[in-house]
């Protein structure tokens, strides 16, 4: 029964090849396991995990800010990555700005390379590189630049020789 199963269930290649008496053969191989590819976990914040504080702000804003506790400091337990807010001037506006910078702090944190901030600047840098590229194929390196390197060799050169004549 096991035989059976295994048929169905588990990945074979079947391979088939020719004796040197002209018969068929078919032997069976098992495939090595597919690759996993790594998968983005979702950040969710749960109200249990966090620590949150309003406290009173700095800065420019005058008696308005001064006054109020419109300043949100949140923290994860867990972590301990404490986010601050003070953006606007609605303590409401600011927990969800607070809210969602620790989200992108945690997502950073837990996923790494597969992080919405990671790809964005992975993104803007092969997008940098080509057109680099491009700009190098179309112009090609400039003159004015390979001039003045060439002269800030001869500067140093003549230094060196100079600070070996007055050692001696």
């Amino acid at each position: 029964m096991q035989s059976i199963l295994s048929r169905f269930f588990s990945p074979l290649r079947a391979s088939y090849a020719t004796t040197s008496y002209g018969s068929l053969t078919r032997s069976m191989t098992t495939l090595p396991p597919p690759t996993m590819k790594p998968i983005r976990q979702k950040i969710v914040l749960n109200d249990e995990d966090l620590v949150e504080k309003f406290v009173k702000g700095s800065g420019p804003g005058g008696q308005c800010i001064n006054k109020r506790s419109s300043c949100v400091d949140l923290r994860h337990i867990p972590t301990g990555i404490r986010v601050q807010c003070q953006q606007t001037r609605s303590l409401q506006e600011n927990r969800g700005i607070a809210r969602k910078l620790l989200k992108e702090k945690l997502d950073d944190l837990w996923n790494g390379s597969l992080s919405k901030n990671s790809k964005k600047s992975s993104k803007i840098a092969k997008s940098k590189a080509r057109n680099a590229r491009r700009a190098k194929q179309k112009y090609g390196t400039p003159k004015d630049d390979t001039a003045k390197d060439d002269a800030a060799k001869d500067d140093t050169a003549k230094d060196d020789t100079a600070k070996d004549a007055s050692s001696m």
